[in-house]
């Protein structure tokens, strides 16, 4: 060891004070090229007998640590130098190219804040960690913050421009610092109505049957809901869950449920982080009107080949990442999972589901290349399939099928470009049986195939100024139905619809500066174009009549490749912060959506059969113009921010169904839509608390979704024309989750939800026309469900803390619906025998709750 601080003192002039006797018994055999001082030292002394420090700025003390007897203050750290110190003085400003990384896991963390408290100014870590700060030479005090984590304090001495690299950890652990080339941060300042979580904060939620889910995770958050229990997707302020982009990897995906919405699709193992944008819309993204939802597939380590997964009473599941080389140049990433929930759903109180057959399988992998530090490339695959029968009269299988290829490139200090190529492909079978007879068996498949193609340029001129511009088209391939014979002799005949063909392109440009100081602007620009390909056989209808097959007066005949139909417009963009010097942030935002393509379902449930529908002749894109005013403050209350946002959208051209829709095999759709609109309001409060043993949120949100028909005859004029609720419109919606750690391994965890019921209509009467008992409905959505209410609880013996131990394990005891709470799925009127309980009537409304009983679980969590 001592030939390694004689070398520093000879080539930098770094000077050390130690005894001879200390060191002689110890040598240094780390790769110290192109590696700052503050990483060898700590990966020298960590966990070593000896210990260091700096004696002013370029001397160091070596010393035992026994020999250590000063009563340290809490928060020492040791200080960070950023360049070289043969060029101390030589320059006025530096700029410190940054990552941010979870210190446990080395995964990076975007959304963290870095944060100069000498200078009142900071920066904001992009989807992979990486942030730019720049500041006047000299000694800085660096705060680093990321919701989840413990706050990181760092001493740092600028001396020119360089690169760091600084780790958050969820408890207090000995923090160091070393040091990579990091990239532009692209993460917006003026950002608001944005959700984002990453893998930790998810894991620390007790979930439905002790099985972590991201996405149903995100519905505890301010502005977004589930219509129901177990149900699939979720809603956005309001909106219908197919008005939600979901990307994974920049992929869509068309389904995420697994067994009937019990679960997502996505495995929550290899999630590094996701982002759910509910307002303030970038211009770089586009496709849907409600939100966008990013989810981040981790990368493989550079270190050594790991595994980790978890046994559950639903599924399993096992990871496997590392390096694939030894330069460690290219990572893997590959995950699984498998269920056997059988035997759970026959615990299931309704018949039908507890009767019923599910399995499904899902497998994930991502390899990931880098070039050098300013250039690398990944590649991600996925594939699931679900297989479920509610009887034994029918089967329904469904899957996803993704792929994606992104490469990034840095062309300059300042300038740096992201190709990404997606492929998505969801398809649905369900196989009806007939009671046995074969003859009368059949198949109904419907499909959808996406591909895009789409290039980011990112320009940074200034610290303060960066702007964002870049392509992307789309190429659609739209299956909506097709029925076949199960059995070669049969009745059936084989039926198809037209196959949709549509492209869709967009271009944006985004500049984000500041005004003046405290005061920074975002003005974005998308314009998109959509277009409908033949071949196709358009029915033109009779104006004065509603469209029927017996209105039909023309058609047009389009051949193959022709432009049937073609929409698009401007998409403008714009928000801004205005940060105070006594700790308030105001923001305001506005954008316009467009959206070509929809579910169609007449059912506030979305289920797998769903089928989706691209604009056409007939059906004109959905437009949502939103507008947001927003403020934070986190210096209000000490270790809590507390947030408030009011919105407004007016949504055009939504779809609504005719009294009696038929929506499956239907050659003609436009006969059995209805042309409206509607508008969403409401106010969301947050308060989140990030700091100290007990963590969480309390989430409170006002708002009302209205629809109204814009139809010229009765049967396209809902509720006689006038404004009303629509399923997804919910009130009152209040949420708290809280997280107690009771020591490194214990914590306790619990949520608690309560939301107004969804609306519904329901039959008022029943009366006798021609021999018939013929039903009469209400208004549309005239009544409402009981409100929903649910308290989860759960403890979790956390790993071991021991970075040597090889195989470590964790083991998390939950309970769902721990007062068992029997909230209704669905209501419906059922014939009884009159009775004193039914008032003596013959039919009594009936509610189904799918899960009415505490479920407890326990889930075995490992990696080694």
């Amino acid at each position: 060891m001592i030939p390694f601080f004689k070398t520093l003192e000879k080539q930098y002039g770094i000077k050390s004070f130690y005894k001879d006797d200390w060191l002689e018994r110890y040598t240094v055999n780390t790769s110290c090229k192109e590696t700052p001082l503050i990483k060898v030292l700590n990966g020298i002394f960590t966990d070593h007998e000896l210990n260091y420090e700096f004696f002013q700025d370029y001397a160091l003390i070596i010393f035992p640590r026994s020999a250590d007897t000063r009563i340290k203050p809490e928060g020492t750290e040791q200080i960070l130098i950023i360049g070289d110190p043969i060029n101390a003085g030589r320059y006025k400003t530096g700029t410190i190219s940054g990552k941010i990384l979870d210190g446990k896991t080395g995964d990076p963390l975007p959304g963290a804040v870095v944060y100069n408290t000498k200078l009142a100014k900071g920066a904001t870590s992009d989807k992979e960690g990486n942030f730019q700060l720049e500041m006047p030479t000299g000694d800085h005090q660096l705060k680093i913050s990321f919701m989840g984590f413990q706050e990181n304090n760092c001493k740092v001495k600028l001396i020119e421009s360089g690169a760091a690299e600084f780790e958050l950890f969820e408890e207090t652990h000995n923090l160091g610092e070393v040091t990579i080339v990091g990239e532009e941060s692209n993460s917006s300042r003026t950002q608001m109505s944005m959700v984002q979580m990453n893998s930790k904060v998810i894991k620390n939620l007790p979930l439905l049957m002790g099985e972590r889910d991201v996405i149903k995770s995100i519905a505890m958050m301010p502005g977004i809901q589930v219509v129901g229990e177990l149900a699939s997707g979720f809603n956005v302020r309001g909106g219908n869950s197919d008005q939600n982009l979901i990307l994974l990897s920049g992929t869509p995906v068309f389904n995420t449920s697994h067994l009937f919405g019990f679960l997502s699709m996505i495995n929550p193992d290899v999630v590094d982080n996701l982002r759910v944008y509910k307002g303030g819309l970038p211009a770089r993204f586009g496709e849907r009107v409600s939100s966008i939802m990013e989810i981040d597939m981790k990368e493989g380590n550079d270190k050594t080949v790991k595994a980790y997964g978890g046994l559950g009473i639903i599924n399993s599941r096992l990871t496997l990442d590392g390096p694939l080389t030894k330069n460690k140049k290219l990572r893997f990433l590959a995950a699984g999972r498998m269920s056997y929930t059988d035997w759970v759903l026959k615990k299931v109180p309704d018949p039908d589901v507890s009767s019923s057959v599910t399995n499904f399988y899902d497998f994930c992998g991502k390899l990931s290349y880098r070039f050098n530090r300013n250039n690398w490339m990944n590649a991600m695959g996925y594939t699931s399939h679900d297989e479920f029968s509610t009887s034994s009269q029918s089967v329904n299988n469904y899957g996803n099928d993704l792929f994606n290829l992104e490469t990034h490139n840095k062309y300059g200090e300042n300038l740096s470009g992201e190709l990404n190529l997606s492929y998505s492909k969801y398809k649905f079978r369900l196989t009806d049986y007939a009671d046995g007879k074969d003859y009368e068996a059949y198949y109904l498949d419907d499909q959808i195939q996406y591909n895009s193609l789409k290039y980011d340029l990112f320009w940074q001129p200034h610290p303060l100024h960066s702007v964002h511009t870049g392509i992307n088209a789309i190429y659609y391939l739209n299956d909506p139905g097709k029925i076949s014979p199960y059995a070669d002799t049969t009745v059936i005949v084989n039926e198809k619809l037209d196959r949709e063909k549509a492209i869709e392109g967009a271009c944006y440009l985004s500049d984000e500066f500041d005004v003046i100081p405290g005061l920074t602007v975002n003005l974005g620009l998308r314009y998109s174009r959509f277009a409908l390909l033949g071949p196709e056989t358009v029915l033109l209808y009779d104006p004065d009549q509603t469209k029927s097959s017996e209105s039909v007066v023309d058609s047009l005949v389009y051949g193959k490749g022709d432009i049937v139909k073609s929409y698009g417009g401007i998409e403008p963009r714009f928000s801004l912060n205005y940060e105070t010097t006594n700790g308030y942030s105001l923001k305001m935002s506005y954008q316009r959506t467009r959206q070509y393509i929809n579910q169609i379902s007449n059912t506030a449930v979305i289920s797998p059969a769903e089928i989706w529908k691209t604009c056409d002749y007939h059906l004109k894109p959905l437009i949502n113009d939103q507008i947001a005013i927003g403020a934070s403050n986190s210096k209000l209350v000490k270790g809590c921010n507390l947030s408030a946002e009011l919105y407004y959208k007016n949504l055009q051209n939504l779809i609504e169904y005719k009294n009696g829709a038929q929506i499956i095999m239907n050659k003609h759709l436009e006969t059995d839509l209805v042309p409206s609109h509607g508008y969403s309001y409401g106010i969301e409060l947050s308060l989140n608390k990030s700091q100290g043993r007990l963590t969480g949120w309390l989430n409170y949100v006002y708002s009302r979704t209205m629809r109204k028909t814009n139809g010229d005859f009765d049967d396209e004029m809902i509720n006689k024309g006038k404004y009303y609720p629509s399923i997804y419109d919910k009130p009152h919606d209040l949420s708290v989750v809280a997280t107690y750690n009771i020591s490194r391994r214990w914590r306790v965890a619990g949520n608690f939800v309560f939301v107004s019921g969804r609306p519904v209509t329901l039959p008022e009467l029943t009366y006798q026309y021609g021999g018939e008992t013929l039903v009469y409905y209400s208004d549309r959505n005239k009544y409402r469900m009981p409100p929903y209410n649910r308290l989860d609880l759960s403890i979790t013996f956390d790993e071991n803390l021991r970075k040597k131990r090889m195989w470590k394990g964790s083991w998390t005891l939950s309970v769902y619906n721990l007062y068992g709470r029997k909230n209704p799925y669905s209501v419906y009127y059922r014939k009884t025998a009159g009775e004193a309980a039914t008032d003596y009537r013959t039919y009594s409304l009936f509610s189904l709750s799918v899960i009415g009983i505490p479920v407890p679980s326990l889930t075995y969590n490992f990696s080694f």
